[in-house]
């Protein structure tokens, strides 16, 4: 914070007319001492608010049903850390997870401090500041696009869409996820500042926040002691490197891939609930979480600048998530009570654990608004995967069955009925299960990256199915 500068008109008409200054110094007391009272009153509240032995018990228990390997929890207010605590094998506070999404704030910030600095208009083409060329299908659609776009998602880029393909689809003018958005943000800052995403960011807010166990690469990732991440395969996690993104992957560190601790992240949780804090202007702040645009659903929001607003509780809540392989986050302010809190958590269990831990973080959230929470009850985590395994185990075994019952098939009489059978089994089977992540919406990289059991599954019964039918093709030629 910058230091205050004594006004020097004020000590010279004190010194002018003493009784004056005597009279203004005590009202001037009055003032902050009245100020001061019914900001400590709402500190004390809040505070009063937060029952850290109900909260603590609550996420010990329900981190162990989940199988959380690791977690860390802060709840801050604008001066002080109300609550923290690890869980499982995170080691202290300092320690750095990969933060998913929740990178995308710390992106929309820096924007909007190079827009403070008029080097970016957010209304400007995003042409003005980088050759889309290089990563749109037709350079063209830059000219289309502005900056607030993308830092709103309305600029009509596809989910799934990367460097190099990216392109205006139907969805232009309305929200629309895409990690691509915050991807070319990030190529956006390189090109105004001179710098790399990683040192602008270091350089002009972790380092000024003070934020020791926060980078934008992988190798300071580690350096700082990046806790180890887990992917979940059949209700087990396995520990793994996260698959760290370059220009041709689907995300981008600007988009999902800084690492930080509970520690870093409470100290930027208290910058919003102060202001800003010389990183950017209040006016800032309340663009990135107010000038949004709805999105409508079961539980419509409004989505800005890597922020999203509800106001499900009766008064508005500021969020956002992250996810990436093996890691999973959230990121909560209460505005009107000038509460924060970050979930850090090293496994991604996209089936089960992932929505299981959205309540959990949800349940805090109520309890600091003095709300009823969803509580974690008996054991879903192993009820779910014992159905998802069962159904594996099911998929495999039809897939597996041809090979198991193939020498008594090779004594069965061919009929024009079990042709049309085999061909359904071995032809229109596979190619339905080849085509499922598609009619679901989500390409079948995306399933490999995210739900790694699940392409496993896939990908072995695929396999067994067409080489069962391969290799009937051929008996029956050899007949």
């Amino acid at each position: 914070m910058r230091e205050r500068k004594p006004n020097r008109k004020i000590n010279r008409n004190i010194s002018i007319n003493r009784r004056k200054g005597k009279t203004g110094l005590v009202i001037c007391t009055m003032v902050s001492l009245f100020c001061m009272a019914f900001i400590l009153k709402g500190t004390v509240r809040a505070r009063e608010n937060i029952n850290n032995a109900y909260i603590d018990s609550q996420l010990k228990k329900e981190a162990e049903k989940l199988h959380i390997p690791g977690m860390a929890v802060t709840i801050v207010d604008p001066e002080e850390i109300l609550f923290a605590e690890t869980y499982g094998e995170c080691g202290d506070l300092d320690t750095p997870f990969i933060i998913g999404s929740v990178s995308k704030s710390f992106t929309a910030l820096a924007v909007m401090q190079l827009a403070e600095q008029r080097k970016i208009n957010l209304d400007e083409a995003i042409s003005a500041y980088i050759d889309t060329g290089l990563y749109f299908t037709d350079a063209a659609d830059g000219d289309k696009i502005t900056v607030r776009q993308l830092l709103n998602q309305t600029g009509g880029l596809g989910t799934y869409q990367r460097f190099g393909n990216a392109r205006i689809t139907d969805s232009y003018g309305t929200h629309q996820y895409a990690n691509v958005n915050y991807g070319l943000l990030g190529k956006i800052i390189e090109a105004v500042s001179g710098k790399s995403y990683a040192d602008y960011m270091k350089d002009n807010i972790f380092l000024p926040l003070h934020m020791e166990h926060t980078a934008a690469t992988l190798s300071e990732s580690k350096e700082n002691g990046l806790i180890m991440g887990y992917r979940n395969y059949f209700g087990i996690p396995v520990e793994g490197e996260p698959d760290y993104p370059d220009d041709g992957s689907w995300s981008a560190v600007s988009a999902g891939y800084i690492s930080s601790s509970a520690a870093d992240m409470a100290k930027y949780l208290q910058m919003y609930l102060n202001g800003g804090m010389g990183i950017v202007s209040q006016n800032s702040l309340n663009t990135m979480f107010y000038d949004s645009v709805y999105v409508d659903g079961a539980s419509p929001y409004y989505y800005g600048m890597g922020w999203t607003l509800t106001e499900q509780y009766g008064e508005p809540v500021l969020e956002h998530s992250g996810l990436v392989e093996n890691y999973i986050s959230d990121m909560v302010l209460l505005p009107e009570r000038g509460l924060g809190m970050i979930f850090l958590i090293n496994m991604n269990d996209y089936l089960v654990a992932d929505q299981l831990a959205d309540r959990m973080s949800g349940n805090v959230t109520a309890a600091l608004l003095n709300k009823e929470g969803q509580e974690i009850t008996g054991n879903p985590y192993f009820i779910r995967h014992v159905l998802l395994n069962a159904a594996y185990l099911g998929l495999l075994t039809v897939s597996a069955y041809p090979f198991a019952v193939m020498r008594k098939w090779k004594h069965k009489k061919k009929t024009k009925g079990l042709a049309v059978f085999e061909i359904a089994r071995h032809g229109i089977l596979p190619a339905l299960l080849m085509a499922l992540p598609y009619i679901l919406g989500v390409p079948v990289w995306v399933v490999r990256y995210f739900v790694k059991d699940v392409f496993i599954v896939l990908t072995v019964s695929i396999f067994l199915l067409l080489t069962g039918g391969i290799y009937k093709m051929v008996y029956f030629r050899g007949q």
